[in-house]
């Protein structure tokens, strides 16, 4: 009677640990039935995409990558390296990697017991002192205990400054492929475009990274960039390194560009015009040196401030070529010469200046001058840069048909790009009858440089046309293309033909001239010089006439020289100078001189006697007569020999034992070297410059 609730019992068990193991059972079925399902998926995958899986996990490792070329140099006329390209490198750290006991192990150094990661920081701050020792730890122990896996050390490093990061303790692990220790080195190198003459020209060479290509880097990249290659390489250590097999393409290198532009000329040029700058406090300014022959850009200056540092001047934007505005009195040249093609300029004529103030159609035209200049000849007009006379003597011969006035300017390519070899010029704007923008102040107006719209660069190459006789050459800044020192191409001029004909070119030439060497001129105090003969026309324009605002000036010069046998053509704009007088004779004109000057004095000239024989056999002209200059028997300070005989003064030096160097030919000193009252030390050599 008992059991039987002990067998109900058993037998109730029995059947829940059947069930229970039915339920297990069901779902271990389950599971690898799923488990049999993934396999065959992968499997019919890995058959029929097997071979695009291994192919994309060996590109993982290895990959056919570009092999960059080398950018050729570029090179200025006078043989400086303008550009070049060098490799450079950024390096990291991965200080998550390196294990506790290479980086606090204890090492001895300079007689003391210390960590390897102290003496790292010890050559860091020796090497690389933007931190202290102390500085790079903080640096180091904070990355550390933050993971990080990729710490910049330093970037846009040399060859030589990432080869002596190596030899630190830990970094020095990197190049040991053997060893057991683990660096966390990262090292990416890449190209980098320099310009070693530090900034000079900055906006003429432009640029070439990250492909927006500007300036000459830009224009000629297809001569500078070459060709890139090819090469399989295997990703190692986080680096991708070439393997044995060589390059499957190797890489062209770029070609070498020479300029026309001259380091020495753009660096004077540079100077003399910041200098100006500076002292008017201008807001920014541009200067162009051109070789009256070939049309080659000597020198091309371009210079501004920023807003947030006034006190310098850097090469922001290319002014000279691409920056428009009305010329002001430097286009009464192009005018004086439409009415000579026209027949109507008589240089004798008088002409009335009317006080100063002229009304044309209810506007007031004035000369900068109060009161005007009288009754003077249109010779004189032009010399003082009248406006009232200017527009009289054109609006009085056109007024009726100023088509014909501006159809002359356009045949003098005035309203045509000067064709220089770099982007960005855009075109002149010379005002045309029945346009929306023309009215009937268009014609008197443009006669003395307003409303109508010029460059710099495509002033000074007008003005270079009057220096060549009147043939019109395109301003150019590639002389020459070269691959490992062989000439490959070489730049001819470009003619356009000619501005106008002879007799107007020598009537403009005559007027040029006159400017600088006239008493009265606007250009002669700032630029007359008997030896240096500069011929050129100055400018004073309104810049923001009829807006209300404050006035502010373009002031200018262009001209060239010597004018009797021209060399070089040159535009000098200064913008917005702040104090007063305001005027092109006086601020942009000097500049002009000094440009004259430096460039004068930079070229080698014959020296006629080169012995003191041939100085002694050498008879003055009657012109050169002046009354002998006596010496002391005794020289131990530099004499003043300006204004004597070179014969006496070389005398007198040689007798004390100095060598005497002469820069010229007979005749009177004009310049020494050293100064007067200057100590001499036997055998010194000293300069003489004669006239």
């Amino acid at each position: 009677m008992d059991n039987a609730p002990q067998q109900e019992n058993t037998t109730s068990q029995k059947k829940n640990v059947s069930s229970f193991s039915i339920f297990k059972f069901s779902i271990c079925a389950i599971v690898a039935l799923v488990l049999l399902v993934v396999i065959a998926i992968r499997m019919v995958s890995f058959i029929f995409t097997g071979d695009e899986l291994r192919r994309a996990a060996r590109q993982d490792v290895i990959q056919e990558r570009p092999v960059p070329a080398r950018w050729g140099n570029i090179y200025s006329a006078d043989g400086y390296l303008m550009a070049s390209t060098v490799l450079r490198y950024d390096f990291h750290w991965d200080i998550a990697l390196v294990n506790d006991t290479l980086y606090n192990k204890d090492t001895v150094a300079h007689g003391r017991s210390i960590k390897l990661n102290e003496v790292l920081c010890d050559s860091m701050s020796k090497y690389f002192p933007r931190r202290t020792a102390e500085g790079w730890k903080a640096y180091f122990d904070r990355a550390r205990s933050h993971h990080n896996h990729h710490l910049t050390i330093a970037t846009n490093i040399t060859q030589l400054e990432k080869d002596l990061l190596l030899t630190f303790p830990i970094f020095k692990y990197y190049t040991k492929k053997r060893s057991p220790a683990r660096s966390g080195v990262k090292i990416e190198s890449y190209s980098k475009r320099i310009t070693p003459l530090r900034g000079m020209a900055d906006r003429v060479l432009g640029k070439s990274e990250t492909n927006a290509y500007v300036g000459l880097e830009g224009y000629y990249a297809t001569y500078l960039k070459g060709e890139e290659g090819s090469r399989l390489m295997q990703h190692i250590r986080g680096e991708w390194k070439p393997l044995a097999d060589g390059n499957r393409k190797d890489p062209v290198d770029g070609k070498d560009v020479v300029l026309t532009l001259e380091a020495r000329t753009q660096n004077m040029v540079h100077l003399a015009l910041e200098e100006q700058m500076k002292k008017w406090k201008a807001e920014r300014g541009c200067a162009i040196v051109m070789d009256v022959k070939t049309g080659g850009i000597r020198a091309m200056v371009n210079l501004a401030r920023l807003e947030s540092d006034t006190s310098r001047y850097y090469e922001l934007q290319n002014y000279a070529v691409g920056e428009l505005s009305d010329p002001g009195s430097t286009f009464k040249l192009m005018s004086f010469m439409a009415m000579a093609e026209e027949g109507v300029l008589d240089t004798t004529q008088k002409i009335s200046t009317e006080g100063g103030v002229i009304t044309i159609h209810g506007k007031n035209i004035r000369d900068y001058k109060a009161g005007g200049y009288g009754v003077i000849s249109a010779h004189k007009a032009f010399v003082k840069s009248s406006n009232t006379a200017t527009v009289k003597l054109a609006y009085n011969s056109f007024k009726d048909r100023p088509q014909d006035f501006m159809n002359r300017l356009r045949s003098m390519y005035l309203d045509k790009k000067s064709g220089i070899d770099i982007a960005g010029e855009p075109d002149p704007h010379i005002p045309t009858p029945g346009t929306s923008s023309w009215s009937a102040l268009s014609m008197p107006w443009t006669s003395y440089g307003y409303e109508v719209r010029l460059t710099p660069l495509q002033t000074v190459s007008f003005y270079n046309a009057i220096a060549n006789d009147g043939v019109y050459v395109e301003p150019h800044l590639l002389q020459e293309v070269r691959r490992n020192g062989e000439t490959l191409e070489l730049v001819s001029p470009t003619h356009k033909g000619k501005v106008a004909s002879q007799k107007t070119i020598k009537i403009a030439q005559d007027l040029l001239r006159s400017v600088v060497d006239e008493r009265g001129g606007t250009a002669h105090s700032a630029c007359y010089d008997p030896d240096l003969r500069i011929a050129g026309k100055t400018g004073t324009a309104q810049y923001n006439y009829g807006r209300g605002e404050k006035m502010q000036y373009m002031v200018s010069f262009a001209g060239y020289f010597p004018y009797d046998a021209p060399q070089y053509s040159m535009v000098v704009c200064i913008y917005k100078p702040q104090g007063w007088p305001i005027s092109g004779g006086v601020i942009a004109a000097p500049v002009a001189k000094t440009i004259a000057r430096g460039i004068y004095s930079a070229t080698p000239r014959e020296v006629y006697a080169t012995t003191i024989e041939d100085i002694n056999n050498t008879r003055p002209t009657a012109g050169q007569v002046s009354e002998p200059r006596k010496f002391p028997d005794s020289i131990e300070m530099m004499i003043d020999a300006r204004g004597a005989y070179v014969t006496d003064v070389v005398n007198a030096l040689e007798k004390n034992g100095y060598t005497v160097k002469i820069n010229g030919g007979i005749g009177t000193v004009s310049a020494q070297s050293p100064a007067k009252g200057t100590r001499l030390k036997k055998g010194q050599t000293i300069t003489l410059t004669t006239r």
